[in-house]
C-alpha cells in the first residue's frame, strides 16, 4: 500500500510539472516535437516509478508520417500511458470530460490539443468528433477506446460507433490495437497499483475506403473482430 501511495504522490507532482510545461510550450505550437516530448516524459515518468514496463509489437506496420486512428480495447488507467510511449509520431487522445475538470491538468491537455468528450451528451460528443477531425487534418493521429469505458473482467465490450464515423469522414486508416497486462496493473475501481508489463500490439491497418456511412456497422465488426481474435489468441498463450 505504501508503494501505491508513493506512486500516486509522484504522479500528482509529476503531472503538475508536465502540465505547466505543456501549457507553456503548447501556447506556441501544440503539435511540436517539444510538446510531444513533454507528453512522453509525463507517461514514462509515471510508468517508471510504478514499475511498469511496456512491450510493443507490430510497430513496423506503421508509417511514421501517416496519421492514423488507433482503436484499442480498454483495460485500465495505465492504457493511456502505454499508448503514449508506444505510438510513433504525433498523437493525441480523446479523453472523458471529467479529466478536463482537474485544475492545471485540464489546461495542459487543452494546450496540447487533447480532445474532451462528454459521453452522456450526444450533441457535445459529435462536436468532440468534429474537433478530432480538425486534429487529424493537422497530420496528428488520434487514439480512441471504442468500448467507451474500462472493462471489469478483461472481456471486450461492444464498440460505440462515433470513432468509426470519424474515420470514414476523415478517410484515414484505422489501426486496431490490442493492449494486455494493464488490467493487472490497476483495474477499474481499485486503488492499488501493481508493477508488471503491459503489451501493446498494433495489428494491420484497415483501409476505410471500402466502407461508407451506410456500411459502418460492418466496419465496426471488422475492427472489433480483429481486436477480439488477437486478444483471445494472446489470452490462450
Amino acid at each position: 500500500m505504501l508503494r501505491t501511495v508513493l506512486v500516486f504522490a509522484f504522479a500528482v507532482v509529476h503531472t503538475l510539472c508536465c502540465s505547466l510545461a505543456a501549457i507553456l510550450f503548447g501556447l506556441f505550437k501544440p503539435y511540436s516535437k517539444i510538446v510531444n516530448g513533454v507528453i512522453r516524459l509525463w507517461a514514462r515518468g509515471i510508468l517508471k516509478v510504478a514499475g511498469v514496463k511496456v512491450r510493443v509489437f507490430g510497430a513496423e506496420k506503421l508509417h511514421p508520417d501517416q496519421p492514423y486512428i488507433y482503436m484499442s480495447n480498454h483495460q485500465g488507467d495505465f492504457d493511456i500511458l502505454a499508448h503514449v510511449v508506444s505510438i510513433p509520431g504525433t498523437m493525441r487522445f480523446i479523453a472523458k470530460q471529467e479529466l478536463f475538470r482537474i485544475p492545471v491538468f485540464a489546461q495542459g491537455m487543452r494546450a496540447v490539443g487533447m480532445i474532451p468528450i462528454d459521453r452522456g451528451n450526444s450533441i457535445k460528443a459529435r462536436e468532440s468528433l468534429k474537433e478530432a477531425a480538425e486534429t487529424l487534418r493537422n497530420g496528428v493521429s488520434v487514439i480512441i477506446y471504442p468500448e467507451g469505458t474500462r472493462t471489469l473482467d478483461g472481456d471486450i465490450l461492444p464498440f460505440k460507433k462515433g470513432g468509426f464515423i470519424l474515420a470514414l469522414e476523415a478517410g484515414l486508416p484505422i489501426v486496431p490495437t490490442v493492449i494486455t497486462g494493464s488490467l493487472n496493473i490497476k483495474p477499474k475501481g481499485k486503488f492499488q497499483v501493481n508493477p508488471g508489463t503491459i503489451e501493446v500490439h498494433f495489428l494491420d491497418p484497415v483501409d476505410v475506403s471500402a466502407y461508407s456511412l451506410k456500411t459502418r456497422n460492418q466496419l465496426v465488426k471488422t475492427v472489433r473482430d480483429m481486436i477480439v481474435q488477437h486478444y483471445e489468441k494472446i489470452r490462450k498463450e
